[in-house]
């Protein structure tokens, strides 16, 4: 075996690693995603009162308008929106970087 191929072996090795470690990444961040979605979903359903059941659904996301307490909340579900936009406009930006620098270096070889 040659150097140049050990070279590209070792090389494409290490593009294996960092891509299994970015998706280990995503992953994760998936999850929590999650877990953050259900917990702001028991939070809109819990009443004012603490974790007892809601006996009128009419007072569903009351522990969210407690005392006009509406503007904050608006203001968070849209940054927290706007930041989830960014994010995926951020990893699709970097996946197109990183396609095109793989695509360059197959094409140099």
């Amino acid at each position: 075996m040659t150097n140049t191929k050990r070279v590209e072996k070792m090389h494409e090795r290490a593009r294996q690693i960092k891509r299994a470690r970015d998706k280990a990444i995503n992953r994760m961040l998936g999850a929590s995603s999650a877990i953050l979605l259900v917990a702001l979903i028991i939070l809109a359903y819990t009443p004012a009162g603490g974790l007892h059941p809601i006996e009128d659904m009419g007072k569903t996301g009351s522990t969210l308008l407690y005392e006009g307490g509406g503007g904050y909340v608006l203001v968070a579900v849209v940054s927290f929106m706007v930041a989830v936009v960014i994010t995926v406009v951020c990893i699709r930006w970097n996946e197109k970087k990183n396609n095109k620098k793989r695509s360059q270096e197959k094409s140099e070889k």
